[in-house]
């Protein structure tokens, strides 16, 4: 077997370091989302394809008889299993939804953002509602996430709103009572990126109507995260009423 296959799990190494210096620099700020994603996925890549190269290798030498750096060939295949995994679940997840990343339980009137307006950079995604387009496409993928409507006046479901987004561990970056507006940011455990959340609770039939959207700053598609954060809050405001 070739005496050069030391440098597999070496490269990949490198690689690997390099993964987690482009999620470190985008978490401080030294880079923005789209040369941080696309430094990571072209390490991530190159960290998988040197498992194949380590593969093809390893096969040869068993082949031919040559047993020479077998062990640094199977610690590169091992190096780039977890890798490979993260990039078929992600593959998946992102075939199942739409490639969109902001959703609203109104599609015809969202609630807008005011301080996260204020907040977000020129390499992020616009504040503004992306419009028709996109509303069909959460219709058609997303069709549970609807407004959700209480027997609470204002007064109190702002309150419990305001308790749920505390115990979702949300950010809280803006409230008015006045207005029935909450605004709060979250942000996702690996690569960090923020998604801006705004309430709006108006009066309805006696009770109160309580809308909520969810928008990333970065990426195109979401990955259904935003619907899935919208359930969570419907979900737990719900169990909050009851209590």
């Amino acid at each position: 077997m070739n005496t050069w296959t030391h440098w597999l799990p070496k490269a990949q190494l490198f690689w690997l370091v390099l993964v987690v210096s482009a999620i470190a620099a985008f978490r401080a700020s030294l880079l923005t989302w789209r040369p941080a994603v696309i430094l990571t996925a072209a390490a991530v890549s190159a960290l998988v394809l040197t498992g194949f190269v380590a593969l093809l290798v390893l096969y040869n030498g068993l082949r031919t008889g040559r047993w020479n750096g077998v062990r640094h060939c199977l610690g590169s295949v091992v190096l780039s299993l977890p890798p490979l995994v993260f990039v078929l679940i992600l593959g998946l997840q992102g075939a199942k939804t739409p490639p969109i990343h902001d959703i609203t339980t109104d599609t015809a009137m969202p609630p807008h953002f005011a301080k996260a307006r204020m907040l977000r950079g020129p390499d992020d995604n616009s504040a503004e509602y992306p419009g028709a387009a996109v509303a069909e496409q959460q219709l058609a993928a997303y069709s549970d996430i609807v407004p959700l409507e209480t027997g609470l006046p204002p007064t109190e479901a702002f309150a419990v709103a305001l308790s749920v987004v505390d115990q979702l561990q949300w950010q809280r970056i803006a409230h008015d009572p006045g207005q029935g507006r909450i605004e709060a940011v979250d942000r996702s455990l690996f690569f960090g990126f923020t998604d801006d959340i705004v309430i709006r609770i108006t009066a309805d039939n006696g009770g109160s109507r309580i809308d909520i959207r969810s928008a990333s700053r970065s990426g195109v598609g979401d990955l259904g995260v935003n619907a899935d954060r919208i359930r969570n809050f419907m979900q737990t405001f719900k169990e909050n009423q009851l209590d």
